[in-house]
Parts: structure tokens; sequence; C-alpha cells
């Protein structure tokens, strides 16, 4: 049997339960200048933010979140743990957007920011920050989600974002009305879409008009038995993958003049 260093024991799998108690723990000490994270978005940041709602104070948002000190402490549910790793991304973000030159984060805030990261990236999420919006979203990784996210306009960035966050899991007509918003951007890129994809460009359009998104499927006349039947469990694989394609369908359409750049490019070299 081999011997372990100190850094195979040091880097063993996370323990996530002990990870999230001992998150609470520095939340609970973190200090911006004399005042607790939470003291200081009360009293600087809550006021302003667009996403107050009728809030009065972080206390009353984690009691409707279910993520009080108890709820971290009993639970063991990865989502109970990502809404409150999620709050505290959108307190130190808007900590930042409040805070002067003069005051500044501790130690142990630092080591708060650094350990809530850590665990995020552990889970297989990332951070998203929305500043128009004021929000900050914890989505599970998805390049294509990434880079498609990157080249659309803001508001349809954060739909392809939110299909992704954990919230989202379950909810079929969240995830369907995502995927309606999704096709007006994919109808006027498909003819030339079908000049470079013609398979994924029918089938995407296929599916949209057979898996109740276009249209209702599942009664009247464009009632379709196969997508009646479905489980709520199926019917979901369904819209995941579709959400895939529409993903991929635009990205080959940016690429198009891309590769005509690249063309032109050729045909300078090989041409000089």
């Amino acid at each position: 049997m081999s011997r372990k260093n100190i850094f195979d024991v040091l880097e063993k799998k996370m323990d996530i339960n002990y990870e999230m108690r001992r998150i609470l723990e520095m939340y609970n000490e973190s200090v911006i200048d004399n005042y607790t994270l939470e003291e200081y978005f009360d009293e600087y940041c809550l006021s302003n933010w667009k996403n107050r709602n009728r809030f009065l104070s972080t206390e009353e948002m984690r009691i409707k979140l279910n993520i009080t000190d108890d709820d971290i402490i009993k639970s063991a549910d990865e989502n109970t743990y990502l809404f409150f790793l999620e709050f505290i991304f959108n307190l130190i973000w808007q900590c930042d957007m409040t805070m002067s030159e003069n005051e500044f984060y501790t130690k142990e805030f630092n080591y708060l920011y650094e350990n809530v990261q850590s665990v995020v990236d552990y889970l297989g999420y990332e951070v998203k920050v929305f500043g128009e919006q004021e929000k900050v979203l914890l989505v599970e990784k998805n390049a294509a989600m990434t880079a498609v996210a990157e080249i659309v306009e803001p508001n349809l960035a954060y739909e392809v974002i939110e299909y992704n966050h954990h919230s989202m899991k379950g909810d079929i007509s969240g995830k369907q009305k995502i995927l309606k918003i999704l096709t007006d951007k994919f109808e006027p890129i498909r003819g030339e879409l079908k000049k470079i994809n013609k398979e994924l460009e029918s089938s995407t359009g296929y599916l949209l008009n057979k898996m109740n998104i276009r249209h209702n499927n599942i009664e009247g006349k464009n009632a379709i038995g196969y997508v009646k039947n479905l489980s709520n469990e199926e019917l979901e694989e369904w819209y995941d993958e579709i959400y895939q394609m529409l993903l991929l369908c635009i990205l080959e359409y940016d690429n198009i003049e891309r590769n005509k750049k690249v063309g032109e490019l050729k045909n300078i070299i090989e041409g000089g």
C-alpha cells in the first residue's frame, strides 16, 4: 500500500455537510468595516436593491428561503445549500457595489468568499452576474450555455442561463416558457442554418413543433399520443435535449461569419 503525503489527505473528497456548517460559521463571523455581512447589507444595501420586494431584512429573506441557521445545520439537501450559497453571493455583490474606498473586508470575510466559491465549483456550478437585474445566479456548468450567453442580447442571455438554474429542475412549465423564448431566436436564423447543418435545423424545428412547445400537443387538434403519454420526467429529458440543440443552433449560426473570414484569409494567404 502506497504511503499518502499530507496533500493527499488535505485534498480528499469534500464533506459537503461539514463544509456548509463551516461556511455558516464564517458567514456569521465575517466582518465588513466592523459590521457583520448581514448588518452591512441591511444598513447600506437592502433599501436600494431592485430585488428587495417587500422584505425589511436579510433575516426575513432567509426565513422565506428556508436557509436560516437552523435550516443549514439540520439540512443535508443540496438545493437548500445552493440557495444559501447563492444568497451569500448576492449579498457580497451588493456590498461590493456599495462599499466606499475606505471600507474594507477582513481576512475572515475573504476566507468566506474563497470557501463559498470552492464549494460551488465542487458541486459543478458556476456564478453568473446580471448587473442590470442586480442578480447573481448559480447555474450548472455548461460550456455551450456560457458561449451562447456571451453572444446574444442581455435579456436573452438571462433566459439562457436561467434554464440551468438549480431551481428549474422539475419545472416543466418554466422550461417550456424559456424554450419558447429561445424559439424566437431560432426562427430568424433557420434559413442560413439550413445551408450549413440541414439535419440540425430540421430536427430542432421538428421537436419544437411536436413536443408541446410551440403547439399544444397534449390536447386539441395538435395532440400527439406519444407526447400526451410522456411522464413529466421523460418530457423534461426531451426539453433538456431541445435546449442543448437550440444552443448549438445559435453557436453554429454565429460561426458562419467567422468561417467566411477564415475563408477570405485562406484566399489571401494561398493567393499571395
